[in-house]
């Protein structure tokens, strides 16, 4: 099977100046779906524990842009992912006789629970045509460590492309943060509330935020959540995608995507001593937020602070369980 894939590995010099070696992979898809990749075990955290990982890795690739191939072309269909994944990852054959992996990667172009589409093999910049270039690939994803404090980092490429495709891997580095101590920014945070409740069928046209990118990886995010009246920006065209959320924007963003129904629970804010922090505008959200327990505050509201990962999941985690 590897002989008929052409599979090859290794630790080898990245043909480009001064670049000294790197991970080397290759491999030819006759399959139409040929997934290439390394993974690297991150040991001595806290068992089952929720991270955030933040993954930087340089990817070295010979692709131009634009290119027709068999089945796809060979840069925009060859898609780069990244993950940390709870267990090691390992394949095994199913009952077709193919192999596939006891993780989660998605298919091709679409991400998995596992790992995420980071990019694809095309060069971003075309300095020296035919020749390998390094593109930069900087993505945070979160995992859940196993019960020895070990998770998987996962790298490598899903191709849809039917030939032979070669790539190198280096300056891969990654860190990580428990998500309860970890706060989002506002453009981080709004992806994570589109991956969840974006609707495949909705149409998303361009952000019109002066300070959001339209090749950011949230631009889509935030102009679904403008164009819905989830969240909107500071005025004058900026967003602040950057800034840190605080819980009473994003319990307005989540109370908004309910339809903003009528709160007569009011009271429940009473039960805090910082409850005359919230905002005006945000205390309906705050209180719907609360009795629905999408928000389960410890003693304390802290509405204008930064929300964190583990808070903002958990309470987008519950859309659908409240009324």
């Amino acid at each position: 099977m590897e002989e008929f894939y052409e599979l090859r590995s290794g630790h080898e010099e990245v043909p480009i100046a001064e670049a000294g070696k790197g991970l080397f992979l290759s491999g030819n898809n006759h399959s139409d779906d040929l997934f290439m990749g390394y993974y690297k075990d991150l040991s001595g955290l806290v068992p089952e524990t929720e991270y955030q990982f933040t993954v930087r890795f340089q990817l070295a690739t010979n692709v131009e842009n634009d290119m027709i191939g068999i089945g796809g072309a060979p840069g925009e269909s060859v898609f780069v992912k990244c993950g940390v994944a709870s267990k090691e990852p390992e394949n095994s054959l199913d009952s077709l006789n193919h192999f596939c992996l006891n993780i989660d990667k998605g298919s091709q172009s679409t991400s998995g629970s596992d790992m995420i589409v980071v990019g694809n093999l095309a060069k971003e910049e075309i300095n020296r045509p035919g020749e390998y270039e390094f593109n930069e690939i900087e993505t945070k994803v979160i995992a859940r460590t196993d019960e020895a404090g070990t998770a998987y980092l996962v790298i490598g490429t899903d191709s849809g492309f039917e030939g032979v495709t070669s790539f190198y891997l280096d300056d891969i580095s990654v860190s990580w943060a428990n998500t309860a101590t970890v706060s989002i920014t506002r453009g981080d945070a709004v992806k994570m509330l589109f991956d969840h409740a974006h609707r495949w069928d909705e149409a998303v046209g361009p952000p019109t935020f002066t300070d959001v990118a339209w090749d950011a990886p949230y631009a889509e995010a935030v102009a679904w959540a403008e164009q819905n009246g989830y969240l909107g920006g500071y005025g004058n065209g900026f967003f602040g995608p950057e800034d840190m959320m605080s819980v009473e924007q994003a319990m307005v963003m989540i109370y908004r995507l309910f339809g903003s129904p009528k709160v007569t629970d009011a009271g429940v804010l009473d039960s805090y001593k910082d409850a005359s922090q919230i905002s005006p505008w945000a205390r309906d959200a705050v209180a719907f937020s609360i009795t629905n327990k999408l928000l389960v505050p410890d003693g304390k509201i802290l509405p204008q602070s930064p929300i964190s990962v583990k808070a903002l999941r958990y309470a987008i985690g519950q859309i659908g369980m409240a009324d």
